[in-house]
């Protein structure tokens, strides 16, 4: 049994001048030392002894190797799409898992409020906005995702993180379908390829963002948005990996 009482390296502390890499490092070791998640990934113990092992080392550089490869491991696990459910996703020109990292995680906790809705579009199994909930506890996540398979293994994160259900809502459907409108707080990692298709999903959720005057944050990881928002969006933040949008209350 391994000790998930564990306090924030104090490096870390420094590096990023918040604790969330702690919560994210918790929270990572909960799901995988959890039976049910071990069931489904008989292998995950050999990336959790190489984490804790890091940590016995106390060296920076191996213990966020470790992390983040576990943190892979957690976030591809379930990638099974039905025979429907694929061509859809060939209709799209559409992308399979691909972990948008931890740094958008640490950044979101300055926008996400206790009141917050946030909606992931394409969410996997969940990971990303599970970890947002751990990181920052607000009202509700939409985990919208198309393959039946990843909602049920994310059903069994969340429950081995113990977010409740009130929390977290899985939409099973396609993108295009789904209301954002509730929303405050966006989440997207490049869905698909912008052409053909793809360009008529990415036209789809630039209307869906663009209705209504509610105040709305976006961030897009490996960001494909930007040619399809208006000009009611502005950038605020780009590194290259994301790319953060504002859009203002009176939409101007």
């Amino acid at each position: 049994m391994y000790n998930l009482d564990m306090t924030i390296h104090p490096q870390w502390e420094n590096r990023f001048s918040e604790k969330q890499m702690a919560v994210i490092a918790k929270s990572l070791l909960e799901l995988a030392t959890y039976s049910a998640v071990q069931s489904e990934m008989p292998d995950l113990d050999l990336y959790v002894k190489d984490f804790m092992s890091a940590l016995d080392e106390k060296d920076l550089s191996s213990i966020e190797d470790a992390l983040l490869t576990l943190y892979i491991q957690l976030h591809n696990a379930g990638f099974r799409y039905s025979p429907s459910e694929i061509e859809i996703l060939k209709k799209r020109n559409a992308y399979l898992c691909h972990p948008g990292g931890l740094s958008p995680l640490i950044m979101a906790k300055k926008f996400i409020k206790p009141e917050s809705i946030v909606a992931d579009l394409g969410a996997g199994n969940g990971l990303q906005g599970l970890l947002l909930q751990r990181i920052c506890p607000h009202r509700k996540t939409l985990q919208i995702e198309l393959s039946s398979e990843l909602i049920r293994l994310g059903k069994i994160f969340q429950e081995s993180l113990g977010i409740s259900s009130d929390r977290i809502e899985w939409i099973h459907d396609d993108i295009v379908n789904v209301s954002i409108d509730t929303a405050d707080f966006i989440y997207i990692y490049r869905p698909a390829k912008p052409i053909d298709r793809g360009r008529e999903l990415y036209q789809s959720i630039a209307r869906k963002l663009s209705a209504g005057n509610k105040p709305l944050i976006i961030f897009s990881v490996a960001d494909c948005l930007a040619a399809f928002l208006d000009k009611r969006f502005s950038v605020f933040y780009t590194d290259g990996h994301l790319t953060c949008f504002i859009k203002n209350r009176n939409g101007f």
